[in-house]
């Protein structure tokens, strides 16, 4: 291991000495320090908790991915060219054992790097958090609602696809019955479906003036703290333009027993799992005065019994919209429920260890294709692997194509997502900003589908195309 750890700290002595890595150390250390610093949001403390963890965060993970494909590249094409590697492999140093120290050495500046980084934004952003002077309540509610790491529960959806297909052949009888010839094409039936995907998703995330809609989380555990209800409407279409104040109320169901026997005379008693009935409560005197658009959240204080006996919380929704104009929900946006599992700090060195992984894959990359390539053109293919690993992902989340090309430029995408590594995959800075949690089950994915079953056969065939390369052809110009 003597020469391992020999090439380990030649990789670190170098990877300082570039000038570039030292550029860019210079704005990881101004983003450290004056992104937290100058900050101030909106004013408010989850404004400014949340801007300053996301940019901030942003931040170091850029500067830490682009400096961490550089060096990679950088530490395996110079020694090649520079002909410093023909002195190291005419010692008995296997080329595998050399790219691995060299690998190992530029994650551990990174990491080290990355950790430092972490801690110094944590403790710059609840410093200047604590020096002002928020309301109590305020502080209280960023307590619950930001300095948490909460898991999200969504509610029941139908069956998309289920409900497409029976409206494309409801409407295939239809002409059919009044004469009119239907195109049978395989690309006429995808058009007819995917046309009605979008309206019956549309018809689902409606809601019509004065029309009350019902929404059912399931699988919600009694924890006996707040619960969080997350949503965000849209009046007239889902756009950031044309937003104005809209009015909403919110009831939320509580479970009463239809049929009090000598089991128990509470819904919540374990001999009462079954004959309850939901009677709904309004979590406001009136509708609410809301700007559409934007997010937010009604609060469920823990001493409020809602959640039934099968585990299921129940909402109703009523459009109370001044101008009668229908409002709109995107599926992402929910509304969805959030209850606390986790602290702060625990959640925070989660985004951490993922932005680690991304910089694991993003190093081997630069080492994988540095070691066969010129610094140049590795650097220029391992960021061209990474840009069609984000267009793929943009025309895959397309949920409208039309034409010939359209749908070939989508299938070609939905062919490269199982070779490429999509950065927004690794994207957790707004999750933990937002407050919910990142899922051990999201970062166990991220490991096993990104970095063992398409980044791990990437290293290896850098190192293989590294150990058969020839020296001797190497030229100096």
């Amino acid at each position: 291991m003597k020469p391992f750890w020999a090439i380990v700290k030649l990789t670190l002595r170098n990877a300082v000495r570039s000038h570039l890595f030292q550029l860019l150390l210079f704005l990881l250390l101004l983003c450290v320090v004056l992104i937290p610093s100058t900050i101030s949001g909106d004013g408010t403390a989850g404004g400014f908790i949340r801007i300053s963890l996301l940019y901030s965060l942003s931040a170091v993970s850029t500067i830490l991915a682009l400096s961490s494909i550089w060096l990679g590249c950088f530490v395996m094409a110079q020694d090649i060219d520079n002909y410093q590697l023909h002195m190291v492999v005419t010692k008995p140093v296997s080329r595998v054992k050399i790219w691995l120290a060299k690998w190992v050495g530029i994650n551990i500046l990174h990491l080290f790097l990355l950790l430092v980084s972490a801690l110094a934004i944590y403790f710059i952003i609840m410093a200047k958090y604590n020096q002002q002077n928020f309301p109590e309540k305020e502080r209280e509610k960023i307590r619950n609602e930001v300095l948490v790491g909460r898991r999200v529960f969504w509610p029941y959806r139908p069956d998309y696809d289920e409900q497409s297909r029976r409206l494309v052949t409801q409407r295939i009888k239809e002409r059919e019955q009044r004469g009119i010839a239907v195109d049978r094409s395989p690309e006429a039936q995808d058009n007819l479906l995917r046309d009605a995907r979008r309206e019956v998703i549309s018809q689902d995330t409606q809601a019509h003036y004065g029309q009350p809609r019902t929404w059912v989380f399931p699988y919600i555990p009694d924890t006996g703290k707040p619960m969080f209800l997350r949503y965000r409407p849209y009046i007239g279409k889902v756009a950031t333009e044309g937003q104005r104040m809209t009015r909403v109320w919110w009831e939320i169901g509580m479970p009463q027993l239809q049929n009090p026997s000598a089991g128990g005379n509470s819904v919540f008693d374990q001999n009462a799992k079954a004959g309850y009935e939901v009677y709904f409560v309004p979590m406001a005197e009136y509708p609410e005065q809301v700007m559409s658009g934007e997010f937010h959240e009604k609060t469920i204080p823990a001493g409020v019994k809602v959640i039934t006996p099968d585990h299921q919380v129940v909402f109703r929704y009523t459009n109370a919209d001044d101008a009668q104009g229908s409002q709109f929900f995107q599926l992402t946006d929910g509304p969805k429920l959030l209850i606390e599992v986790a602290g702060f700090f625990e959640n925070y060195m989660r985004a951490i260890l993922v932005i680690a992984m991304e910089l694991l894959i993003l190093s081997g990359l630069g080492c994988a294709f540095g070691g066969f390539l010129t610094m140049p053109t590795a650097v220029f293919v391992v960021i061209s692997y990474l840009l069609f690993g984000s267009f793929a992902v943009y025309m895959t989340g397309l949920s409208y194509v039309s034409g010939a090309a359209d749908q070939i430029g989508q299938f070609i995408a939905k062919l490269l997502l199982v070779v490429v590594i999509p950065l927004q995959a690794f994207e957790v800075t707004g999750i933990v900003a937002s407050g919910e949690i990142i899922e051990l089950a999201l970062i166990w994915k991220l490991f096993w589908f990104y970095f063992l079953c398409r980044a791990l056969p990437l290293f290896a065939l850098g190192i293989f195309f590294y150990w058969r390369r020839e020296l001797g052809l190497v030229i100096r110009k």
